[in-house]
């Protein structure tokens, strides 16, 4: 009961990350997610545990708990690890696939792909809240089915850490425009298609594509952002967060 308590905890602190709700710098209110969450502080103090584990948050002792702020060698670690990793289970993967997974595989790629058509049938622009969220798992859950085929426990946990970071650091500084939904969905529905057919090389090949295209969309984002910020004379990482905020202002 207790475990399931931190884990919804968690997965609310994630959620108002991934959308913006809490941004780089910000504090975290015990009382306030408690209330949220509807539960006592315990959950939530796990939850925190367990996200500055991973490098999301960080605490001050006697002051409180905050997000981390950005940080262009967090992107470019995690990418890196994310490429080493994944690339080499991939290759395992293949031949392991249950008959189940790739069902679930082919399903997320679906998914996501419905996500991007609504998009473009409402005419929208930026994929936001509920939907963006979903997007996200969605794509989450894809990179990680293919590391638990593979059979690797340990390689799970390091690139979910990793995927967090490219999220909650990486991504806050680029929007999530018809166009990068698109090219996301693409490469993972030929990702599924390598695998499907067996295709060990063929499925390697697109993820070191789409991992490498990841890395240079956030880390251009990034620079772009701390470009503009020293132009007008502000602190790179404070431009950012106000770039991210007047979107959900």
């Amino acid at each position: 009961m207790a475990e399931a308590l931190g884990n919804n905890v968690y997965a609310h602190i994630t959620k108002k990350l991934v959308t913006g709700e809490l941004v780089a710098g910000q504090k975290l209110s015990e009382q306030t997610l408690a209330a949220e969450c509807g539960t006592s502080r315990t959950p939530v103090r796990e939850a925190i545990r367990r996200l500055t584990q991973e490098g999301v948050l960080y605490q001050i002792p006697s002051t409180g708990t905050f997000v981390a702020r950005l940080d262009r060698r967090h992107l470019l670690d995690a990418y890196e690890m994310r490429m080493v990793i994944e690339c080499h289970a991939i290759r395992q993967a293949v031949r392991l696939l249950t008959k189940e997974t790739r069902q679930e595989l082919r399903r997320l790629c679906d998914d996501m792909h419905a996500i991007v058509v609504a998009l473009r049938r409402k005419k929208g622009t930026l994929l936001e809240d509920k939907a963006l969220v979903t997007f996200l798992k969605d794509d989450l859950t894809f990179h990680l089915l293919i590391l638990q085929a593979a059979g690797n426990r340990l390689a799970i946990q390091i690139v979910t850490s990793a995927y967090q970071r490219n999220q909650f650091f990486g991504h806050h500084s680029h929007r999530r425009d018809l166009q990068h939904l698109a090219w996301v969905w693409r490469h993972h529905a030929k990702i599924e298609r390598a695998l499907r057919q067996g295709d060990a090389e063929k499925a390697e090949r697109w993820l070191r594509a789409h991992i490498a295209r990841s890395q240079a969309d956030a880390l251009a984002a990034f620079d772009r952002a701390a470009a503009s910020a020293a132009d007008s004379g502000r602190d790179p990482v404070d431009d950012a967060l106000a770039r991210l905020t007047s979107r959900f202002a």
